[in-house]
């Protein structure tokens, strides 16, 4: 009793083994919560989902760390912080401006809109340090700024200024996809192979065109959505 009672409650002096098991159970215990977050919470979306991913992970390093602190009132905290969570992720889908922040437009028709930078608290200097991150910092070329509920910035450039794309230089369409692993470590995909259509006889024939011998030898090969093969030893 005295060891169920310390596991859960916390004690002055807990052996090391007692605090590495509520360290385990704890951190099952985010995993469940995080899962039942969903993806909204894991990409920091929204304020609230920031405030709640901080205040979790901060409680459970004090539980973690703390033998004298409650095992159950942390397991306990974590999931009415997923709760919360949930309810105002479901009200931000059905009442978004009162739960929360709206985009702001900073930027309209090439235009600066200082009124609102001022209203979002973002200065020249922070504005002109994003916009160079992204690699836009000529303002000239820029039609739209929005300052996106996340924080970050979205840059909407004028047409002219907008890369060429294929369509417009009439050349014929790339095929798009994913790259496919056929061979990882040594070990053939097989299951990969033959989705794509292929076997391992013709594997081994384009490996051979690179100078690999057998796929044993090789570390990595991905398939490119255009054909080519991407071999790494």
């Amino acid at each position: 009793m005295g060891f169920l009672k310390g596991f859960l409650h916390g004690a002055k002096d807990l052996p090391f083994w007692i605090l590495a098991i509520r360290a385990v159970f704890l951190y099952i215990a985010l995993i469940i919560a995080t899962r039942l977050m969903g993806y909204r919470q894991v990409g920091i979306l929204t304020g609230h989902n920031y405030l709640v991913a901080a205040g979790i992970v901060s409680l459970a390093a004090i539980r973690m760390i703390s033998p004298e602190s409650s095992f159950v009132s942390g397991v306990v905290i974590i999931f009415c912080y997923a709760g919360v969570n949930i309810l105002l992720s479901y009200l931000d889908l059905k009442l978004p401006k009162l739960v929360d922040r709206l985009p702001v437009v900073l930027m309209r028709g090439g235009i600066l809109d200082r009124r609102m930078l001022s209203d979002a608290h973002i200065t020249l200097e922070n504005l002109l340090g994003q916009l160079r991150l992204k690699e836009a910092s000529d303002l000239t070329e820029i039609d739209t700024l929005v300052l996106e509920p996340t924080g970050k910035l979205s840059v909407i450039k004028k047409p002219k200024y907008l890369p060429v794309t294929r369509q417009m230089m009439k050349l014929p369409a790339k095929n798009s996809g994913l790259p496919v692993a056929l061979i990882f470590d040594g070990q053939i995909q097989t299951e990969n192979l033959v989705r794509l259509g292929h076997d391992r006889r013709w594997l081994e024939q384009e490996l051979a065109k690179q100078g690999f011998s057998s796929p044993k030898s090789v570390f990595l090969a991905m398939l490119n959505p255009d054909g080519t093969l991407y071999t790494s030893a």
